[in-house]
């Protein structure tokens, strides 16, 4: 498998999950802070920029991205393990669109998986340096 169909790849599922990683992010964000709409936006919007940078290969702006996701987490009384819960539930999401959205082809299917797992590494490596 060659680098440059896995940056190809991350690129586009950077792409096609914007909406539903921000729709996510948004619905639980909302959920917990339905009466502090102005709290829930903010962290709506940091966590929606660390996926894009994650998703996108640009680790060095996820990381930063995440930093300032942490620093208005606090400021909300949210814990870290909240966010990782979050970030689980879409990884999740993600590979089961995957596995759907690939069905008639092993190779598309391990490619985009392939991609996946190096933004779970990438973002267990962020999570780390926090």
């Amino acid at each position: 498998m060659r680098s440059a169909e896995l940056e190809i790849t991350s690129k586009e599922i950077a792409r096609w999950s914007e909406p539903l990683v921000a729709d996510h992010i948004f619905e639980v964000y909302d959920y917990w802070f339905h009466d502090q709409a102005q709290t829930s936006m903010a962290l709506g919007r940091q966590h929606c920029r660390m996926w894009r940078n994650l998703l996108d290969g640009e680790t060095t702006r996820a990381r930063d991205a995440r930093r300032d996701l942490l620093k208005l987490a606090r400021l909300a009384n949210l814990e870290e393990d909240t966010l990782a819960a979050i970030d689980e539930a879409i990884f999740d999401e993600l590979f089961r669109v995957i596995l759907n959205r690939c069905r008639a082809s092993r190779d598309d299917t391990r490619l985009n998986g392939m991609a996946l797992l190096i933004a779970a590494s990438a973002l267990g490596e962020i999570r780390q340096a926090a």
